[in-house]
């Protein structure tokens, strides 16, 4: 994990003569993201493609840092610690990244900043420095996160093989139980690593994803964002209790499971739909910037007038937030708070990062051309990277469906057979027993004997294939978020959807099987 850097006192007061800083010059004035090696290289992505963006704007080397140092990402504590020594402690900027770059262990970080002082050392132009760095970060991000997408396909075809698997060894182990008495624990220690095998195997696939953040983490958010959450806070406390409730007044699981489902999936729907609606927003928003950059170096005029020349059709699922940013700009607001409004209307991370870059770099100065380009690249870059992810992800959340359906309905299948099998023999042996003697003719075997192989402990059994299936039903509604991402709420559609196929399923399997069987019996 990437742990903010923390200069030494021994530091100050021996390499500069100068007195340690007091806390609260050295307490960061924005909170950051807490650093992690998931979503550092994301992180430095944007970061340097928005210096690139401001760095057209031709601004000085404290201007370009200080304005680094306002953005929330991981990344920022290093360029904020470059920042501090050169303008509080008087080092030139060079040696400063050099020192911070031997300072941390974070191998990224080290090459850049190394490859940052000698160019500002040697006086290389900082725009043409950060446009290739940002390029070379854009790329091994992009080799890095289609590695990723490689090894989820790999995962998510293992997910699907660990799951059967599991739930194969799990119905073999309980038909062995009729065969030869095995031992009650042994099969639950059999069904409890079969347990723990699936959800590590879901676990794998949240590691071996990709990594990059969707939905905005700070802030306001989009519409169908804020009521997809109210709604969970709402709903989710009625669910809980209608479960207990319902529970202590006797209704059988499937029932409980079925009503809880019902009751969280209009949330989790709500952000299942709003992560579909992002997914056309970030692929239309490069196209926006770097069609409005265009038009409006083109004709040398402000982005408000520029507005007004571009037809908005052009601009996909994004025509009506930039229909109602030019009304509002019109209407003579100020321009930093209407491209806030226009990027809180869409709940984007990208969205906002990518307009964070557009309008600073052309709030200092920047030719719009250049700024546009330059965001337009990043936002792209992310968007087709997400396209490729997305082809997985959704095929794998499809397979899953079929997948839970066969493997719960089997599992409470067999279950239900040996029952109606056990009570069967258990019928057939009062019969046998009493109308004959107590062991077979020229036989010393006791008649009961006979059918000891239907005592089984049921209980034991149902038990058993009642956890197995609540587990498999919960890692069922996790893996296909894992593999696809997005917001948090989106476990809860998969995991309401996935509780009432298995409310059904116990509720179903029951009566299916005793029509079944009592029509064979019939017969």
């Amino acid at each position: 994990m990437v742990t903010s850097i923390k200069l030494p006192i021994k530091f100050w007061k021996k390499d500069s003569g100068v007195a340690e800083p007091s806390e609260a010059a050295r307490k960061p004035k924005q909170k950051i993201n807490k650093p992690s090696d998931r979503n550092l290289q994301f992180d430095l992505f944007a970061q340097l493609t928005y210096m690139a963006a401001i760095a057209t704007a031709r601004i000085s080397r404290s201007e370009l840092f200080e304005s680094a140092c306002k953005l929330p990402y991981s990344s920022t504590p290093y360029f904020r610690q470059v920042h501090f020594l050169a303008e509080k402690v008087g080092i030139d900027y060079a040696e400063a990244c050099r020192m911070i770059a031997e300072r941390t262990k974070v191998e990224e970080i080290r090459g850049f900043l190394l490859r940052l002082s000698g160019a500002l050392a040697s006086g290389e132009d900082e725009e043409e420095f950060l446009k290739r760095e940002a390029g070379v970060i854009a790329d091994n991000f992009t080799n890095r996160y289609e590695r990723d997408v490689e090894s989820l396909k790999k995962w998510t075809d293992a997910y699907v093989t660990l799951v059967v698997a599991a739930g194969l060894i799990v119905i073999v182990s309980v038909i062995s139980m009729m065969i030869y008495d095995v031992g009650t624990g042994m099969i639950v220690g059999i069904a409890f690593t079969m347990v723990l095998v699936t959800c590590l195997g879901a676990w794998i696939l949240y590691i071996s994803s990709p990594h990059e953040v969707k939905t905005r983490v700070k802030g306001p958010t989009s519409r169908l964002q804020i009521m997809a959450t109210k709604l969970f806070v709402m709903l989710g406390p009625l669910a809980a209790t209608v479960a207990a409730l319902m529970f202590l007044a006797g209704f059988s699981l499937g029932s409980i499971l079925i009503a809880g489902g019902a009751i969280l999936f209009l949330p989790g729907f709500l952000m299942n739909r709003n992560d579909g609606k992002l997914s056309k927003i970030d692929y239309d928003i490069p196209t926006v910037v770097r069609v409005l950059g265009g038009v409006t170096s083109a004709i040398g005029t402000t982005v408000t007038q520029a507005l007004g020349q571009i037809d908005k059709r052009s601009m996909g699922v994004l025509t009506p937030e930039m229909n109602r940013l030019r009304y509002r700009l019109d209407a003579g607001i100020d321009p930093k708070a209407c491209w806030d409004r226009f990027v809180d209307e869409t709940g984007s991370e990208l969205v906002e990062r990518t307009i964070c870059m557009f309008w600073d770099a052309l709030s200092m100065g920047a030719d719009p051309g250049k700024a546009g380009e330059a965001s337009s690249v990043f936002a792209a870059r992310i968007a087709h990277l997400r396209a490729t992810r997305s082809m997985v992800a959704v095929t794998f959340q499809w397979l899953i469906l079929p997948l839970h359906i066969a493997m719960v309905g089997l599992m409470l299948f067999i279950p239900q057979i040996m029952t109606m099998f056990t009570e069967m023999i258990n019928q057939s042996a009062e019969v046998l027993t009493s109308n004959s003697n107590s062991s077979l003719p020229n036989s010393s075997v006791p008649i009961g004997e006979l059918f000891a192989f239907g005592n089984v402990d049921l209980t034991i059994i149902n038990i058993l294939v009642t956890f197995v299936v609540l587990v498999l039903t919960a890692a069922n509604a996790f893996a296909p978020k894992a593999a696809g991402g997005g917001h948090n709420l989106r476990i809860v559609y998969n995991l309401s959807i996935m509780m009432i196929i298995t409310g059904a399923l116990m509720l179903a399997i029951p009566v299916f099987t005793r029509s079944i069987f009592q029509s064979i019996v019939d017969t």
